[in-house]
């Protein structure tokens, strides 16, 4: 979608100049803008807004550029220029969603509307084994879906014996791989010291694909328990869920592995 809309500023310039006040009021209301650069952007001369509107739209990325382009398939907006009209018909935007544009969507849904997903797990283990003296070895079998670290070494005794010595060493990180079935579950189970005891909130927030908006509202919460309690009531999409489970993990990993541990 950002390729799309930066192949055809040019004439997006064109069309949407012949009537950039209605077209800025459109963008306003679906939130595609902030406030302030609302108010910088009326400033402008018309060209130059439409510009400057692009330009802010391109920044954003994927997902803003989408759902600029579902804007202007509406009459009330794609009418002020015939050609534009015609043009954004040929766009499609319905194929090119990504998982984690699904995943935001759903913030915008009632609770009742959202499914729970069951996640798999696995982990991947490389063994290089070789025997000399016509010595043979057999694959040995590793169960179990919470190893992170694995090592094996493998020997062959003079007798010709294997002798297999494994050495295990679990990662701080072993959150990550601990199959959860529902993330909003855990999360929910686990408000309360989730909000008592995450202190890294803010490089969270940063790993999570929310609106700005949305992110706006949570940061200019006075402490980190008020910003994860805000947090924690914005999601309500298994989605989002899981981002912000793998989040805690990666800036959390003492207390969610103790949390885990008990769940």
């Amino acid at each position: 979608m950002e390729e799309i809309v930066l192949q055809n500023k040019p004439k997006l310039i064109k069309w949407l100049s012949l009537d950039h006040i209605i077209v800025l009021q459109h963008v306003q209301a679906k939130k595609l803008i902030t406030m302030s650069q609302y108010r910088d952007l009326k400033e402008m001369k018309a060209k130059d807004r439409v510009i400057q509107l692009l330009d802010i739209i391109l920044e954003r990325g994927e997902n803003a550029c989408r759902d600029f382009l579902y804007l202007l398939k509406e009459d009330d907006v794609n009418e002020i220029s015939p050609e534009l009209s015609d043009w954004i018909k040929t766009v499609d935007t319905e194929d090119q969603k990504t998982e984690k544009d699904k995943g935001r969507e759903c913030l915008n849904r009632p609770i009742q509307e959202t499914t729970n997903m069951t996640e798999q797990s696995g982990i991947q283990v490389t063994c290089k084994n070789s025997a000399s003296g016509g010595g043979s070895i057999i694959a040995p079998v590793i169960t179990g879906g919470n190893l992170s670290s694995f090592e094996m070494n493998t020997t062959v005794a003079p007798s010709g014996r294997q002798v297999v010595q494994t050495n295990y060493q679990k990662s701080d990180r072993d959150c990550e791989h601990r199959p959860i079935q529902d993330y909003q579950r855990f999360l929910k189970e686990n408000t309360s010291k989730l909000i008592q005891k995450v202190k890294n909130f803010d490089p969270i927030i940063d790993d999570l694909d929310l609106h700005d908006e949305l992110v706006a509202n949570v940061r200019a919460k006075p402490t980190d328990q008020e910003k994860m309690r805000k947090l924690l009531t914005c999601v309500n999409c298994e989605s989002i869920a899981k981002d912000l489970f793998n989040a805690l993990c990666e800036h959390e990993k003492r207390l969610m592995n103790e949390l885990l541990k008990r769940y």
